[in-house]
């Protein structure tokens, strides 16, 4: 059993320093029980195709549970390690509790397989319709459903508010 901690490293270097971590000596190995990259699929439109793709929810930062019996070397060699900046605390490493270890961990488990739309929408914002029959009709946020990813927007035609149904992707905010 180890303790949780949290590196931080070179923003979009996240997934080379976790292969540079893994590929230490067998010192440092035998002490690194877990290497995590925190990240989310995020859907988003490109070009009109709906694109999911993987996006880290906590960029610069990596989390790493190492063995309690590790000693100053260790630390120093994790340290060294090309594109880490630091462990997070004052001076000396501090890992997290078991309740924040649990719930970082829990949070990474609960984002597998969900995916989150790349902007978030809340009632009332402006939006602009770029797929579907209404491409370039403006319209406001009316309601969010967020388990279906799905929105009700109030569009105007022929000087009537009439409400369309339309998915996260068709929509942008203006």
């Amino acid at each position: 059993m180890g303790k949780w901690f949290i590196l931080q490293v070179k923003t979009g270097h996240e997934d080379k320093i976790k292969k540079l971590l893994n590929n230490q000596d067998d010192d440092v190995l035998k002490k690194i029980l877990q290497i995590v990259i925190p990240k989310e699929d995020v859907t988003e439109v490109v070009k009109g195709e709906k694109k999911v793709r993987s996006r880290k929810f906590w960029p610069g930062y990596i989390l790493v549970e190492i063995d309690e019996s590790a000693d100053d070397m260790i630390w120093h060699k994790i340290k060294m390690t090309q594109g880490v900046i630091k462990f997070l605390g004052a001076g000396n490493p501090v890992p997290l509790s078991e309740y924040e270890a649990k719930k970082i961990m829990n949070e990474v488990e609960e984002k597998k397989g969900k995916t989150t739309p790349k902007v978030e929408f809340s009632v009332g914002d402006k939006v602009e319709i770029t797929d579907g029959p209404f491409v370039n009709f403006d319209g406001l946020v009316e309601e969010i459903y967020p388990d279906k990813e799905r929105l009700r927007v109030s569009i105007s035609i022929f000087g009537r508010a009439t409400p369309v149904e339309l998915n996260y992707w068709q929509v942008e905010k203006t």
